[in-house]
């Protein structure tokens, strides 16, 4: 099995970026299949008890403290490690973010070094070892503005103008709604929400990468309050080649940063 090494950089990235937006990638958007002639009546009345997409963001945003709790926080500092498998590649990663939309991340990699991404709210860069120094544009762009948005737990109807309830389904043992929602300039992307607790316990789409689009199922687990809020401490994204596991060690809220940590530095 070959790995390009420089699409998986890219994808770690995304994952600190779901610690705060519990967002990853963007979905594929799927072939669309022919409808049957006929439905059961069984199968009509389920959809018509389906609720709306507004009653499922409400209960999300109350499951995860409610828009309060969320919107009064400023910034945001995170700690952990990741694994990737089967690989067994180990390392360390450590974030930072701010309101509206700024983030500095540097993941450490045994036998590879640092690499280091930052967005200013315009532009967002990466130093990287094995794939170069460089500005991000285009799609890239777009999706790092998106995951980076620091309210975007309690917006998506805004960040994502096409949504859609579309079924259920399981994730794992725990019954789900499933949301499709479309952003603007980017692909849709797939939604898991709780139908109990109302979480949101799986995303599945495609990332951006200077390679091109990588198709990513990612895992929530772990949820913990922190200052009121309800975050996952364990993430799961699985590609096609591998899967990075990043356990959560410590988060804190409204930590003072620095501006110039989030700029671009001279290359």
């Amino acid at each position: 099995m070959k790995l390009k090494i420089s699409v998986l950089m890219t994808i770690l990235f995304s994952i600190s970026a779901t610690v705060f937006g519990q967002e990853t990638v963007k979905p594929a958007t799927e072939t669309a299949k022919p409808a049957a002639a006929l439905k059961p009546v069984t199968e009509v009345k389920l959809a018509a008890k389906l609720p709306t997409v507004q009653e499922v963001l409400a209960k999300y945003v109350q499951a995860i403290g409610g828009r309060e709790a969320n919107e009064k926080i400023k910034t945001r500092m995170m700690k952990g490690t990741l694994e990737l498998a089967p690989m067994g590649i180990k390392g360390s990663i450590e974030s930072y973010v701010s309101a509206p939309g700024k983030s500095y991340s540097k993941t450490t990699l045994q036998g590879i070094g640092d690499i280091i991404e930052g967005f200013d709210g315009t532009t967002a860069w990466t130093i990287n070892p094995l794939q170069g120094n460089r500005d991000k544009s285009g799609e890239e762009l777009l999706q790092t503005k998106l995951i980076n948005n620091f309210y975007r737990e309690t917006n998506l109807e805004k960040l994502y103008p096409k949504m859609t309830v579309t079924g259920t389904d399981k994730v794992g043992d725990r019954e789900v709604y499933v949301v499709s929602a479309t952003p603007v300039g980017l692909d849709t992307e797939t939604f898991y929400f709780d139908k109990q607790n109302g979480l949101l316990l799986r995303s599945d789409g495609n990332f951006v990468s200077p390679e091109g689009k990588t198709s990513t199922k990612t895992f929530y687990e772990d949820f913990r309050e922190i200052d009121g809020i309800k975050q996952p401490f364990k993430i799961r994204s699985v590609l096609p080649q591998f899967e990075i596991t990043t356990n959560i060690m410590e988060i804190k809220n409204g930590v003072a940063i620095e501006e110039a940590k989030f700029s671009k530095p001279k290359m």
